[in-house]
């Protein structure tokens, strides 16, 4: 795969000379001529390498370089200055660009730059990857510790996946056990480990957002669509592209998405021509999608095409033995992200770990460990240290809890807003499906929910009509 190269400058006769240069060498190269386009690029597609002007109409390099390092942090950026904005350069290796070249450009000079921005930046990315996205394994021959039989079988159908490069598959479980680390591992395995791994959540975004984001839009297709825009289809091409929460889609987008699993390939909205891709298509879900057609809201053909393969990933309250394992994981992870040194997890500890419901699975795992190893004291995990928990996410201390959050300053080691909001939720969800006898329509009511909100919620929470 070659390496992508984006490069941002106000002049057209540059951008145009760098771009046949660079590609004469080798690269493939993306174009953007403000800092406005640049960081609406960024958000799409990462490159592999940035040439970034210090000098742009509408925002300075600075500043672009700033946005960059909230976007994404790991990326490699050179800059182009002129030899009277030496000081600015200086500023913008202070803000970690990786080094900047003169005008007008030395080419030799540049590609040096280059190749080694490009190789240092594989590096990067493996750190960034290992350290501040704390996957759950690292790769199938370094899985973190799990000793139950029905991850290792999970473990084992990725590897048996990941040869099938253009299968689709459907992973199934709750919120937080892990499904987007699953789907980023069979990419990562798979022959297309070297092309784009883009993901998007389908739950989080209206569905006409939803279709520009997935199949990309022509100029004029809408009020503001000012521009011509590709799709994540588009960009993810020879790589895989991730779908969470597909059971949120909506029926017009789902339609689309058939036909580009019958066929690969589909038009932009606004579009008249059809865009071929090659692409991964793996798909994630917290809902039981055979009932979702059963009642009409998926549609059955597609559900038939994405579960080519299915992965159900199991919740971790039904898994024990793998707790203490993952707790001891994320401990040194985050010993390591906080230069702490925690060295165990005391017995009543683990005792406590063992016993609690783990709602939020895995993702509520991490969250805790990330809190005590950061606020504990000593170098031992003790039960006092996770005090902070209830046995029942909607035990009687909550209300204390949530009044001490709305009436103290925030603490210095922060506060878990996530876990707040979820425990809250839970309380009131289950109040309301217990005073509507289990009617979901009567309990979305009383909480000012539609039906679809507030089944979602039941489902979200694992909630069912015999535990209330």
């Amino acid at each position: 795969m070659k390496p992508v190269i984006l490069v941002i400058d106000d002049e057209e006769a540059i951008r145009l000379f760098l771009e046949a240069t660079l590609k004469d060498e080798g690269y493939d190269v993306l174009l953007a001529a403000n800092g406005q386009s640049a960081i609406e690029l960024l958000g799409r597609s990462v490159p592999d390498l940035v040439l970034l002007d210090l000098m742009l109409p509408d925002m300075s390099g600075i500043e672009v370089l700033k946005k960059i390092r909230e976007m994404v942090p790991h990326l490699c950026v050179v800059m182009i200055t002129a030899y009277s904005e030496t000081d600015s350069a200086v500023q913008a290796m202070k803000l970690d660009a990786y080094d900047y070249v003169n005008k007008p450009i030395q080419l030799g000079k540049l590609f040096k730059v280059i190749s080694r921005g490009l190789n240092e930046s594989v590096e990067a990315r493996e750190r960034f990857r290992l350290l501040d996205h704390g996957d759950l394994f690292v790769g199938l021959d370094e899985v973190v510790p799990s000793v139950s039989p029905a991850m290792l079988e999970v473990y084992d159908l990725i590897r048996k996946i990941a040869g099938g490069g253009s299968t689709t598959v459907l992973i199934e479980g709750e919120s937080g056990v892990g499904k987007d680390v699953i789907a980023n591992q069979i990419h990562r395995n798979s022959s297309r480990a070297d092309y784009p791994f883009l993901e998007i959540n389908c739950a989080s975004l209206p569905d006409k957002l939803l279709e520009s984001e997935l199949f990309g839009h022509e100029k004029g297709a809408f009020t503001d669509a000012q521009t011509q825009k590709m799709g994540l289809l588009e960009l993810a091409h020879s790589g895989s592209i991730f779908l969470d929460e597909i059971g949120e889609m909506a029926p017009p987008v789902q339609v689309k998405l058939l036909r580009v699993l019958e066929k690969m390939k589909f038009r932009r909205v606004g579009g008249i021509e059809d865009i071929l891709v090659d692409v991964r298509i793996i798909a994630a879900t917290n809902l039981n999608l055979a009932s979702e057609v059963k009642a009409g809201k998926f549609r059955e053909d597609l559900f038939y095409r994405l579960k080519v393969v299915e992965i159900y990933v199991p919740a971790l309250r039904s898994r024990l033995e793998d707790i203490t394992p993952l707790a001891d994981f994320f401990l040194q992870h985050f010993n390591t992200k906080f230069g702490r040194e925690f060295r165990d997890i005391s017995s009543d500890a683990k005792e406590f770990l063992l016993n609690y419901p783990w709602p939020g699975n895995i993702r509520e795992l991490k969250n805790i460990m990330e809190r005590v190893v950061l606020l504990g004291e000593g170098n031992t995990i003790r039960r006092k240290d996770l005090s902070f928990l209830s046995s029942d996410p909607s035990g009687e201390d909550f209300p204390v809890r949530l009044q001490e959050a709305l009436r103290d300053p925030i603490p210095d080691g922060g506060l878990d807003l996530e876990g707040l909001v979820r425990e809250f939720e839970t309380i009131l969800v289950k109040k309301a499906f217990l005073a509507a006898e289990g009617n979901q329509t009567k309990g979305a009511g009383l909480l000012g929910l539609n039906r679809d909100k507030f089944r979602y919620r039941l489902k979200q929470y694992g909630i069912k009509e015999d535990e209330v």
